[in-house]
């Protein structure tokens, strides 16, 4: 009997398992909702107008700029864990970025940076004469031991209570088959000779 109380403590906690798992992923949406927030009310940078007008003495108005050579772009780097705390790594990051003409515009977090460049270096830097992505927006390994963490434990949950079920199941089977009584062995019926 106690053993039947032990094995469904086991599989009983398959439920505290699976509240602790869906508290740890609603904490995992919180804050990616409130990083995505942050992001949301970045400071805003004015930028010029997409063309130049100068005025000529007659009232016309002459462009001196192509609109597409006007204007900055923006884009933010992001790493899976706080690797911009090292000065030496943003450091190392910028230098690449510079390659590709983004200028360090601001350090967001230990975690993202943000970067801008003249829209015109899109069509004069070429980047399949660059080392990486000039618009990559992730820096750094993409492996998180957390993700192997979480794999483990969900296989834990799902095989733990399977294979505590086959042993209560085998067990009980096996003392059934030991204490089953044996069949009752009657003696052999005689053939009565009174007809």
């Amino acid at each position: 009997m106690l053993e039947i109380v032990l094995y469904s403590l086991f599989v009983g906690s398959l439920g505290l398992q699976a509240v602790a798992l869906g508290g740890w992923m609603h904490w995992q949406q919180h804050l990616r909702a409130n990083q995505e927030e942050e992001e949301e009310i970045l400071t805003q940078y004015e930028t010029r107008e997409n063309s130049i007008v100068e005025p000529l003495p007659n009232g016309a108005a002459k462009q001196l700029k192509d609109p597409r050579l006007v204007g900055w772009e923006f884009k933010i780097v992001r790493a899976n864990r706080n690797v911009f705390r090292n000065s030496q790594v943003l450091q190392k990051l910028c230098q690449e970025e510079a390659e590709s003409g983004w200028i360090l515009l601001e350090k967001l977090d230990d975690r993202r940076v943000r970067f801008k460049r003249p829209i015109a270096l899109r069509e004069i830097i070429k980047s399949e004469y660059l080392k990486h992505e000039p618009y990559r927006s992730h820096y750094g390994s993409s492996w998180q031991p957390w993700n192997w963490v979480a794999a483990i434990a969900v296989l834990v949950a799902m095989t733990l209570p399977a294979y505590l079920g086959y042993a209560l199941v085998s067990r009980t089977f096996a003392s059934s088959s030991q204490t089953e009584p044996t069949p009752a062995t009657f003696p052999p019926l005689e053939p009565s000779s009174e007809r």
